[in-house]
């Protein structure tokens, strides 16, 4: 028994060993995984090694050696990025995953520092170009470079062939954005997009202070002017976002957002009204469009009937419109109409257990303050005096606060409600969702962001745009030389937590907190992002709440949703640390396998003996997880190992009764 246990030791060691020698060599491991080595957040070792492994994992004829690799950044370590990513990668996925380590658990930091604080840029203005598909797992991404250069797009997406590609982003969190996080059209430099029915898939994330001061329309997750096929959005919380999840006179074949939370989203968090299969449920809205329109904005074709853009925005989907569309929608030779599975009394829309609040404090600003005025018959005017010539006074402002539904969205819910079509929608909560951070906005905030929104309306009475990066609808320090996260040591340097920390392993390790206390009546869970409890996201099983959804809906329509096969996401393989962490008796073990195949989940003890299986069997492809009772052992130190095929890892977990 001595010579098991001391396998399993030696085994547990080499494993451990080896994974960090292959990333110091940046060799790959097992075949399809090359680990990187960062350094610390005090010395910043390593500087240029992530862009340097993966632009020269190619062959001699520039061919990308395994198109679908993944690259491993471990935990607790920090990635300075100083040239920009370059990959052409047609048929495959770009994989970028955080990976358990030694030298801590917080997820690895991913930031820019160009060589001699130059802006890393390709293209002339991005920081990244990938021709392929992306995905991004347990990373902490500071699209800000640490001179504070903020560039217009960050990742450049493009296609070489006709194949539709993908972005897959879980459980990460991004700071900051100018215009584009992912820039998958063919604007602004950009190599041609996506636009062979792209899918997104973007889960279990948070996308923090999307706030670019120069303009309304910028800050944007992604942006994919052309037909999408899938847009999955589910447990993620954005703030500070302009057109968020940007599409524009372009059909979404199944759009599904569920349990997000918006916050102080300046401008439309959703552009397109075209969608096909379309579900916003248990969300948060929190000043949605705060900015407001006015004439100059509705006529600018943003709505195509000069409407105002209203949170649930739908429109007629028709040639004469320009609206994009897939190719098999197309109902004749020369692409001029549509197919009758577009027509009004086709479309799936479901709209159910939202919140809609805004702060009494923007409106009160556009209520009371001296330089506007308010009429009963025209709303909210603007009256500010000296614009020159070419403006006409007083011009009024509109969408404060932003509509819910605008008046065609509404007329179609009511024409097309069962049992003349798949229409269904409830008026959404009006309430406070009750969590600790709503909005971080107060008086002074307030008056910050309005100053600089009248002068993105050119008020003279302010020429310069104050300061809102600073102001207190920013969460934290809008500051990327300091990492948030818990309080901690890294090279002989203390870091006190809070905005100047060493990075988090979850988002309740950041200093706000969106836990709503609003309870859904579809699956009687808190509205809004989940991510803001370890239990809840924890215990999460988004197919589950995806059956739940679809049975509510079919309730009350007669009919299913047309629920379509969520995007191949390739999976990576990791196990994550159990929770809760010490445990007793029961903790949760989470885990994820690249394909299927048999699969091994075992439990030993600190002499190698194994004490419990908590699965062995065939499993498929994607995130799994097990429960380990301990009311049976003594407390105490136990390892769990995780097996597949050629892969394993161990993690250790501490039972204390």
């Amino acid at each position: 028994m001595k010579i098991i246990s001391y396998s399993f030791s030696l085994v547990f060691a080499l494993f451990v060993t080896a994974n960090i020698s292959n990333a110091q060599t940046r060799v790959s491991a097992a075949g399809d995984t090359m680990y990187i080595t960062g350094g610390t957040l005090a010395g910043l070792e390593n500087a240029g090694a992530l862009e340097a492994a993966i632009n020269g994992d190619t062959t001699s004829a520039g061919a990308r050696v395994n198109p679908n690799r993944v690259y491993a950044l471990y935990e607790g370590q920090y990635y300075l990025q100083q040239n920009a990513l370059d990959v052409v990668n047609p048929t495959g996925t770009l994989t970028i995953v955080g990976v358990p380590s030694s030298s801590g658990s917080t997820k690895p930091v991913w930031m820019m520092l160009g060589l001699n604080n130059t802006p890393i840029l390709i293209n002339g203005n991005s920081c990244n170009v990938v021709y392929g598909s992306l995905k991004f797992e347990n990373i902490h991404y500071v699209a800000q470079q640490l001179d504070g250069t903020l560039q217009n797009e960050n990742f450049m997406c493009g296609t070489q062939n006709q194949l539709p590609q993908s972005l897959n982003i879980d459980n990460c969190l991004f700071e900051f954005s100018n215009i584009d996080l992912f820039d998958c059209t063919d604007e602004s430099g950009a190599i041609g997009g996506w636009p062979y029915g792209a899918k997104f898939r973007i889960t279990n994330s948070y996308f923090r202070n999307l706030f670019y001061t120069g303009q309304w329309w910028a800050s944007r997750v992604f942006q994919c002017k052309h037909p999408v096929d899938t847009c999955w959005v589910e447990n993620v919380t954005v703030t500070g976002g302009g057109l968020t999840f940007l599409q524009q006179n372009q059909l979404t074949d199944f759009a599904y957002f569920n349990h997000n939370t918006i916050v102080n989203n300046h401008k439309y968090w959703k552009l397109s009204p075209y969608v096909k299969t379309l579900v916003v449920t248990n969300n948060i809205f929190l000043n949605q469009n705060w900015v407001g329109e006015d004439s100059t904005v509705t006529n600018s074709g943003q709505d195509p009937d000069g409407l105002y853009m209203s949170t649930i925005d739908i429109d007629t989907i028709n040639y004469n419109d320009h609206v994009g569309v897939q190719p098999q929608y197309y109902a004749s030779a020369d692409s001029t109409t549509y197919v009758s599975a577009l027509d009004l009394n086709k479309l799936k829309i479901f709209v159910s257990n939202n919140i809609n609040y805004w702060n009494p404090l923007l409106l009160d600003y556009f209520t009371n303050k001296d330089n506007m005025t308010h009429d009963s018959s025209t709303g909210y005017v603007l009256s500010w005096l000296d614009w020159g010539s070419g403006f006409t006074l007083p011009q009024k402002l509109g969408n404060m606060p932003g509509e819910w539904m605008n008046s065609r969205t509404e007329a179609l819910f009511a024409a097309f409600a069962p049992p003349n079509g798949g229409f269904v929608a409830e008026a959404p909560l009006s309430q406070s969702p009750g969590s600790p951070t709503v909005d971080n906005i107060d008086v002074a905030t307030r008056d910050i962001m309005m100053q600089w929104n009248q002068n993105k309306y050119s008020d003279p009475h302010w020429p310069t745009a104050p300061d809102a990066y600073h102001s207190g609808m920013v969460f934290g320090d809008f500051d990327p030389t300091t990492v948030p996260g818990i309080a901690g040591s890294s090279g002989g340097t203390s870091y006190p937590g809070g905005e100047d920390g060493l990075g988090i392993t979850k988002f309740t390790d950041l200093t706000e907190n969106w836990n709503s206390t609003v309870i859904s009546t579809i699956d009687n869970l808190p509205l809004g992002s989940l991510s803001w409890s370890d239990a809840q996201i924890a215990a999460f099983n988004s197919a589950a709440d995806l059956a739940k959804i679809n049975a509510a809906y079919k309730a009350i329509a007669g009919i299913p949703l047309a629920v379509k096969e969520t995007p191949n996401v390739a999976h990576s393989f990791s196990l994550s640390q159990n929770y809760p962490n010490p445990f007793n008796p029961t903790t949760r073990i989470n885990y994820t396998v690249p394909r299927n195949g048999f699969v091994t989940l075992k439990v030993y003890n600190v002499l190698g003996q194994e004490v419990a299986t908590l699965f062995a069997g065939q499993q498929s492809a994607g995130s799994h997880y097990a429960t380990f009772n301990g009311s049976k052992f003594a407390s105490g130190v136990y390892f769990y190992r995780l097996q597949a095929g050629s892969n394993s890892v161990t993690m250790k977990m501490l039972l204390m009764k």
